[in-house]
């Protein structure tokens, strides 16, 4: 199954249907999901865009993640609660600015690195 060319992003349209699978019991609470690769895979898209649509689950307190164990369904979500709550409008913005949140650390962190070698002093021959 690879992702439907809509508006919304692909790590959005990853964490809503994992969300949909969720809240239908296809993921039983405390279950295991497929790993990023074969996720990537499934969707027919990068791992890193899978981890995104992964760490919006895991914000919204639906998943959890082991280093080296995987990712699991909490144990103790709510699957009645899933879906309610604010606006799907809302929702989408609010996944957005967390992604885009994610991705301007990144940059920074990526230009303060850039500018420690640029200014640091060279080292004389």
């Amino acid at each position: 199954m690879t992702l439907v060319q809509d508006e919304r992003p692909p790590y959005v349209q990853v964490a809503d249907t994992l969300r949909a699978e969720i809240a239908s019991g296809e993921h039983q609470p405390g279950a295991k999901l497929p790993s990023v690769k074969k996720l990537a895979e499934r969707f027919g898209i990068a791992d890193m865009t899978v981890q995104s649509g992964l760490r919006v689950l895991r914000e919204e307190g639906l998943i959890v993640s082991s280093a080296g164990r995987g990712t699991f369904v909490r144990s103790d979500v709510d699957l009645s609660a899933i879906g309610a709550g604010a606006a799907p409008a809302e929702d989408d913005v609010r996944v957005q600015l967390a992604h885009l949140t994610s991705q301007v650390g990144q940059l920074a962190a990526r230009i303060e690195e850039l500018e420690r070698r640029v200014i640091a002093p060279s080292v004389p021959d």
